[in-house]
């Protein structure tokens, strides 16, 4: 049985890019599964969010 590993890097984007849906600056793929939705989805970053938001969830888009 084979198994590939993918390499996490936590500090490196993807090949796409991760960026803040609320202003388009680029965030790291950790503080994007810190701080992103369940799919890892920035909606805040500090370039555009407090932490106290960040924080609370306050900058995540409402259901």
């Amino acid at each position: 049985m084979t198994t590939t590993r993918l390499n996490w890097t936590p500090n490196e984007s993807s090949a796409t890019g991760t960026r803040c849906e609320n202003c388009g600056t680029h965030v790291t793929q950790q503080f994007a599964r810190v701080f992103g939705d369940n799919g890892d989805v920035v909606h805040g970053c500090p370039a555009c969010t407090t932490y106290r938001e960040m924080q609370s969830g306050g900058h995540l888009p409402s259901r």
